[in-house]
């Protein structure tokens, strides 16, 4: 899906809930939060658009992808530390994939608890 800006973030969190639709509500919401921080990330240090994919395991675990990112900063500068913490208790794994000024933010989320 497509994700054209900040202005774009309530379309992609309907997405996520509309996917989720027979998860647990905990692990919902852990997923909607764990997106939502990969996606304000792009739009806060990237140029859109992107392309956000998500992949869900039913009841086992959601794999969220922001790719085609066109870094203005760097992850690991101060700018992008703030909300990792987030990603660290909220996710089972994450990453920052980037070359050259382009790259991917993944993360995945355990849906089982």
């Amino acid at each position: 899906m497509p994700l054209l800006g900040a202005p774009h973030l309530a379309g992609l969190r309907r997405h996520l809930r509309e996917l989720l639709g027979e998860e647990d509500e905990d692990a919902v919401a852990r997923a909607l939060v764990v997106v939502d921080t990969l996606a304000s990330l792009a739009c806060r240090h990237a140029h859109p658009p992107f392309t956000v994919r998500l992949r869900h395991t039913e009841g086992v675990s959601l794999r969220a992808e922001i790719r085609e990112l066109r870094c203005r900063t760097l992850p690991g500068h101060a700018a992008l530390r703030l909300p990792l913490h987030i990603l660290d208790s909220l996710a089972r794994t994450w990453c920052v994939d980037l070359h050259d000024h382009h790259g991917v933010l993944v993360a995945e989320v355990d849906l089982a608890g």
